[in-house]
């Protein structure tokens, strides 16, 4: 069986995505498309606009044919982590090829990027240009211009950067795949107006959380996952419906310095802005600097809110787990959980198979932080739902 994957938050999942995964299977004639999705945090540093079982299950009717999770704390971390954590966890499901969306399709680029910045010579020119004050992603792109040439200024645009990130993932990991990326169409990843054949999910969800449902690209069965949603829990989740609970966390934390991503001077800065702000947005503009980029402090932020230490981050870098849970599937979907299987890889579809597989969920440090993690999500909204990990089981789609 011939399997392509796909890393993704569809958050929420559009037309676009749709294209993709069409695409995807008629560029590496697979006879399955495995994608490996950010759970209910993503990796821009925010809750998911709704929750991952509908995020995945739209996903199936939308030509996935399975959905499985990128591990908490991975699917909110940096590109580099992010990308790591989600190829490490595709690889599972024995996959032989990479399909993936970006504004330059140019692989030779991408590969010739990813081979780059594995090098010694690439962390030395990094070091160099942060110590001149210099943002990260400015600094990776100046030494990308040391390196190659000025062709490499293309390839910095967000979908680009994790192109390279899961190509450099699966050098690590010593996986020999094809990859088929899927030039990116319409609007930018960040472009906020509703306009084009795709919208972009940035301005899909700045839509909806201003109450305006009509005229999105969005696939039938997204939009009927969003609306129910929406009808449970009569709102849609943002990092803004968190600013008391992340005031009170910052107040009651005995050493910010102990989260991740956060450096000496920034806890200080934090402190400082304690109640001056209604909403998060107005926060992370006041703490913004070159150091500490927009999307930098909005991860910074969620590690606090949910408690991710630089203890944990280094504990769950080194352990890999041999599990993977799943979200959603059809019955392709299952001939790849069952192969998955026979090389040992133990399928999570429900909280009973833990047991199964003779496994002690309340001892697995993932399973711990993803519970509590879920938990947290539901906080700000209505119809809270406590211990959903133990509850909610992958969702079957018979298409």
């Amino acid at each position: 069986m011939k399997i392509t994957g796909v890393v993704a938050e569809y958050n929420p999942f559009h037309a676009g995505h749709e294209y993709q995964l069409r695409m995807a299977k008629k560029l590496s004639g697979c006879d399955c498309i495995a994608v490996v999705m950010s759970g209910n945090y993503v990796q821009r540093g925010e809750p998911a606009i709704i929750d991952k079982f509908k995020r995945a299950e739209a996903a199936v009717y939308g030509g996935a044919d399975i959905v499985i999770e990128i591990p908490m704390p991975f699917s909110c971390q940096n590109a580099e982590m992010f990308a790591f954590a989600a190829i490490r966890e595709l690889s599972k499901l024995n996959i032989d090829s990479l399909s993936f969306g970006c504004e330059d399709d140019d692989i030779r680029l991408l590969k010739k990027i990813a081979s780059i910045q594995l090098t010694p010579e690439y962390n030395y020119f990094i070091k160099e240009e942060m110590k001149k004050g210099l943002s990260y992603p400015k600094a990776m792109a100046n030494a990308l211009e040391n390196l190659i040439s000025d062709d490499s200024k293309a390839v910095y645009t967000p979908n680009n950067v994790l192109a390279v990130e899961y190509i450099k993932s699966a050098l690590k990991l010593n996986l020999n795949l094809q990859y088929y990326p899927v030039k990116r169409l319409g609007m930018g990843h960040n472009d906020m107006e509703i306009k084009g054949p795709f919208h972009s999910a940035s301005a899909i969800r700045n839509s909806l959380i201003k109450g305006s449902f009509s005229d999105l690209r969005l696939t039938e069965k997204s939009f009927e996952m969003i609306e129910k949603f929406y009808a449970e829990h009569k709102k849609f989740n943002t990092l803004n419906n968190y600013v008391d609970f992340l005031y009170y966390k910052i107040l009651t934390c005995d050493d910010l310095n102990s989260i991740y991503e956060i450096k000496e001077g920034l806890d200080n800065k934090i402190m400082a802005q304690i109640f001056r702000h209604e909403n998060v947005d107005d926060l992370i503009m006041s703490l913004k600097s070159k150091r500490y980029t927009y999307s930098k402090l909005r991860r910074c932020l969620l590690n606090i809110l949910l408690d991710i230490k630089k203890v944990y981050i280094n504990k769950f870098m080194l352990t890999n787990y041999d599990y993977v849970k799943v979200l959603a599937f059809n019955n392709m979907g299952r001939q790849v959980f069952k192969e998955a299987r026979n090389k040992g890889i133990k399928v999570i579809n429900r909280y009973s198979d833990y047991k199964k597989y003779s496994l002690d969920p309340e001892k697995l440090d993932r399973f711990q932080i993803t519970n509590t993690s879920t938990n947290i999500y539901y906080l700000p909204l209505k119809n809270r739902k406590m211990n959903s990990e133990y509850t909610e089981n992958a969702v079957y789609v018979d298409i």
